[in-house]
């Protein structure tokens, strides 16, 4: 028996999770490493609910540091929450974003809190990191893989493709979060980073899609799914005010889930998607 107790502990050190948070128009994605770093994708906030996912995690997970953020693009859906993932667990160690987006578009008129922060941030985080201590070395994160990529800013250009695509691969489980990117953005990325992306996405056994866009019409691109091949499509979208493409719910592979076969979750109807990825591709899901 304590042997077994034992195992358990291990075999909790030893899993990767993934949290999609159900925040309505927006996105947030918390990512603990199997070593316990803590990396977080994008800062949107439920304006509904006033739900905060970063106050969530402190108080119920007693997390209070940030290794790693990720800003995948500065749309105010993405970046509004900041202070208070700021205010709750402390400066990120390490921040990743488009540095070549515009001034204006990054921080608009600079008179919100929200814009305020990000500039101070994406002003002052200027100095490289050492591989041994990079976030995307799987040495040093607890043996995660993690690829992206994101296209320069050109005159004309959609905001919404100059977001990063970050991937996330543990013991055969490949999450894609492209933020907003839509079809025009990812046929030029792919060109240019298919060879960056291909080899993790060989080596992965399931993969998981976070829904470009919100799953709206606009982020939707055959290529794409083409591409990846997702088993499960995630769909960040808000009850009765996000005009979800029923494509995204279609064209998943497919898991067995609970003795069904599933292509898709939406926070629609099951708000908050949580994974827990363990050595051997075990895995357990949970909606709340």
């Amino acid at each position: 028996m304590e042997n077994f107790k034992k195992y358990l502990e291990q075999r909790e050190k030893r899993k990767m999770m993934f949290t999609l948070w159900d925040i309505g128009h927006g996105l947030a994605i918390w990512i603990k490493t199997p070593n316990g770093h803590n990396h977080w994708i994008d800062a949107g906030k439920n304006n509904d609910t006033d739900f905060c996912p970063a106050e969530h995690v402190k108080t119920e997970y007693g997390e209070t540091a940030l290794d790693y953020l990720i800003i995948s693009h500065p749309d105010s859906d993405h970046i509004h929450n900041l202070p208070s993932v700021i205010h709750n667990l402390g400066e990120p160690r390490v921040l990743l974003r488009n540095k070549t987006v515009p001034d204006t578009d990054k921080y608009g008129n600079g008179e919100s809190e929200y814009q305020k922060v990000f500039k101070d941030l994406d002003t002052r985080y200027t100095s490289s990191i050492t591989e041994e201590k990079s976030p995307k070395n799987p040495a040093y994160n607890g043996g995660v893989f993690i690829e992206n990529a994101y296209l320069n800013y050109k005159e004309g250009m959609k905001i919404n493709d100059t977001s990063i695509v970050i991937l996330y691969l543990y013991a055969g489980w490949l999450f894609i979060c492209p933020g907003d990117i839509e079809e025009k953005g990812w046929k030029e990325l792919w060109q240019m980073y298919s060879k960056r992306f291909q080899p993790i996405l060989d080596k992965s056994k399931y993969r998981i899609l976070v829904a470009p866009h919100h799953g709206r019409s606009s982020g939707y691109c055959s290529d794409m799914i083409d591409a990846i091949s997702p088993h499960w499509i995630l769909i960040s979208d808000k009850y009765g005010k996000e005009p979800t493409d029923q494509r995204f719910r279609e064209k998943g592979i497919g898991l067995r889930y609970k003795d069904n076969t599933a292509k898709f979750f939406s926070t629609k109807s099951g708000g908050r998607m949580q994974f827990c990825i363990y050595e051997g591709s075990r895995f357990s899901f949970n909606q709340t």
